[in-house]
């Protein structure tokens, strides 16, 4: 059995992401919030072919990243066991966004991107907490409280209730449509 990990925080883009760019962290996203309305297949396209190249050598998991919509920063997507954030961050990092990137070359793709900022996860089973920062398109990921393994049998928190509550209330929603 896996464990949740919730997140806050958010990494800033400078330059903002391309509408390619951001079409392809958003498509690569675990997060069922995320995928488009009526779960219709898609055909593959051109993009997606371009796309299952370049995440060949992916981490393991899904990636939880998503760009917001107009592209300046990247955040959590608030999908289920976002257990793999810094691994993904750095895979998204250097297939698609900085100096050097796989996807330097592609149409739709600047790969000149610095990334700034800083998100807080949360481990529901242990509390730990620990932050993945970026300084000019540097990774650091810090341990910030150990947590507890005992933690695990305990009920949920205030704030994990009323993120499960909205999870609910959006696949209730979803299953409507």
């Amino acid at each position: 059995m896996g464990y949740q990990t919730d997140f806050i925080g958010y990494l800033q883009l400078e330059p903002p992401l391309g509408a390619l760019e951001r079409s392809f962290i958003n498509r690569i996203s675990g997060s069922p919030f995320l995928q488009e309305p009526g779960g219709a297949l898609r055909v593959a396209d051109e993009d997606e072919e371009v796309l299952r190249e370049l995440t060949r050598s992916a981490p393991r998991g899904w990636s939880n990243w998503t760009s917001c919509p107009q592209g300046c920063c990247l955040s959590y997507d608030g999908g289920d066991k976002a257990n793999h954030m810094a691994p993904w961050l750095k895979f998204l990092m250097a297939t698609f966004l900085v100096r050097g990137a796989t996807a330097e070359g592609i149409d739709g793709f600047t790969c000149n991107h610095v990334l700034s900022g800083m998100v807080v996860g949360s481990r529901r089973d242990t509390r730990e907490l620990y932050s993945i920062t970026v300084r000019d398109n540097e990774v650091e990921v810090e341990l910030l409280w150990p947590g507890n393994p005992k933690w695990s049998d305990y009920p949920r928190l205030a704030y994990q209730t009323e993120i499960d509550r909205f999870r609910s209330w959006v696949a209730d929603r979803k299953a409507r449509e």
